[in-house]
């Protein structure tokens, strides 16, 4: 079988992107191959998905349907195995390209304007469906700009519903908890459409082994990010009265206001913010 990823960036960044370059590689050793549709390189660890994904399209900034329209009689794929995507010109697009689509829902991206399902004053987690409350009293359609420009950005409830529309014609959703298939159900997926499947395990290191000790040492290893919990961690561990020592294994937009609230909450000293770190 030919699979067909589509992907907004090629390399390393964050827990979908470990994700797809452990599912390419066994489907690769059960003899499958693989072609990936991206966006543009993250500059880390790029050589270890060249190689899980021999064949690459990389669609252009401004016409990411030129792309898959040069990826299709390119690679000639059985099914499209979608993951992150914000491009709707290229959604629409892969609703009519003729191929079954299966679509790995990673995060709240799809069904939550803000990306993270709660208030970021109240913090109050959203059990809604995508609605006009996400405009008014949420006020979702406002967020920070964390690229350049203006400090914040419109975000469209139209385009939501729209992205919405699109996604419920792909022939499944694919997600890893009964938490994430509820929230689509929620936002009037087809039950049928939607599987539960775990990401791929990795068999740990030869040798590797738990251990516990003195030290205490507690790791998070992801994006650090709305919604990921680092803050809610960093307030747990200040009523912490045992010793330990904490590692933060990843970056992202959150980083510099968690670590800020680390040397409020007097954890600077047991606590370390390491950035990204590749994995092996």
């Amino acid at each position: 079988m030919r699979v067909l990823f589509v992907h907004e960036r090629l390399g390393a960044f964050g827990g979908a992107e470990s994700n797809i370059l452990a599912t390419a590689g066994e489907l690769s050793r059960l003899g499958h191959e693989t072609g990936l549709l991206h966006g543009p390189g993250t500059g880390k660890q790029e050589p270890a998905w060249q190689a899980a994904f021999p064949v690459r399209f990389r669609y252009p900034d401004l016409d990411a349907v030129t792309g898959l329209q040069a990826a299709l009689p390119g690679f000639r794929p059985d099914v499209i195995f979608l993951h992150k995507l914000a491009d709707l010109a290229l959604v629409e697009a892969l609703t009519t390209c003729g191929v079954p689509v299966v679509r790995m829902v990673h995060d709240h991206d799809l069904t939550c304007m803000r990306s993270y399902k709660y208030h970021p004053l109240t913090r109050r987690i959203c059990t809604r469906a995508v609605s006009a409350w996400c405009v008014f009293p949420c006020g979702a359609c406002v967020a920070r700009n964390h690229g350049p420009g203006l400090p914040l950005k419109w975000v469209s409830y139209a385009a939501k519903r729209r992205e919405l529309a699109l996604n419920r014609r792909f022939a499944c959703l694919v997600v890893a908890t009964p938490y994430m298939e509820a929230e689509l159900l929620r936002n009037g997926f087809d039950p049928a459409r939607v599987a539960i499947h775990a990401p791929v395990p990795r068999a740990p290191a030869p040798g590797l082994q738990s251990t516990f000790g003195e030290r205490n040492l507690i790791v998070y290893a992801g994006q650090v990010i709305r919604g990921k919990g680092v803050d809610v961690l960093l307030e747990s561990l200040a009523l912490v009265t045992e010793p330990f020592e904490a590692m933060i294994l990843g970056d992202g937009s959150h980083r510099a206001h968690c670590e800020r609230l680390s040397r409020r909450l007097g954890l600077h000293q047991r606590v370390h913010f390491l950035g990204f770190v590749s994995t092996p």
